[in-house]
């Protein structure tokens, strides 16, 4: 029989070929191997690298700091300084003004000069008292026949007529006549004569008085001053 019709030979040729290479596979197997490192695991792309501290934990409170004590004292202090050195600049005006009038410090003849002005202080006047005398007072003898005046400002004087011609004149002046005159004439303003007798009496000016007290003399008078017997 041929042996390519026989069914165990074409089999036994068939798993020759199968044999040698379960008997390579074998041999293979059987070598051995070599560790291989463990497997690298990364995290995703997307995770931070920063984590989130546990719940609860505290941070710690930065405390915010003010300003020093001392340049809040420095700064009361130069504003109470300020305030004492505007009161007294006040003080001083207001005494300046009041303490005297103005007066002229310097400038010059020129029509466009400037004059400077400073306050000055003068001292105030005391008036004086007079005190009262018990001596009688002093009595002026005019010349006989002749004639006499009394002149100036609040004059006080007695005079002895002795039959002269009396002229009063100034401002405010009291003046007693004694005796008999032969005229008294009167001007000025606000003047007070007293007379014993006389034979003329004028008044003018004003506000001029003149009493006479003996006889009926010749009057002249005009208006604004008085005549009259008393």
């Amino acid at each position: 029989m041929n042996p390519e019709d026989d069914p165990e030979a074409r089999i036994r040729q068939l798993e020759q070929p199968l044999a040698g290479y379960a008997t390579e596979l074998g041999s293979t197997e059987s070598a051995p191997t070599s560790a291989l490192p463990p497997p690298v695991y990364t995290g995703p792309y997307d995770q931070s690298p920063y984590t989130a501290p546990p719940f609860g934990v505290a941070y710690p409170r930065i405390e915010k700091s003010g300003p020093p004590i001392g340049l809040i004292m420095g700064l009361i202090a130069v504003v109470f300084v300020l305030i004492l050195g505007g009161i007294g600049a006040v003080v001083w005006m207001m005494s300046s003004n009041t303490g005297g009038r103005p007066g002229i410090v310097s400038g010059s003849s020129g029509d466009n000069d400037e004059w400077t002005f400073a306050p000055t202080w003068t001292m105030p006047s005391v008036p004086s008292e007079v005190a009262p005398s018990d001596e009688p007072p002093q009595v002026a003898v005019a010349p006989a026949g002749g004639s006499y005046s009394v002149s100036g400002v609040d004059n006080v004087e007695t005079i002895e007529c002795n039959g002269s011609n009396i002229s009063v004149s100034g401002v405010n002046n009291t003046v007693t006549l004694r005796g008999h005159c032969l005229s008294v004439n009167v001007s000025g303003v606000e003047n007070k004569v007293d007379v014993r007798s006389a034979d003329r009496i004028s008044a003018s000016g004003f506000d001029n008085e003149v009493r006479y007290h003996e006889g009926q003399p010749e009057i002249t008078v005009t208006s604004r001053n008085v005549v009259a017997l008393g």
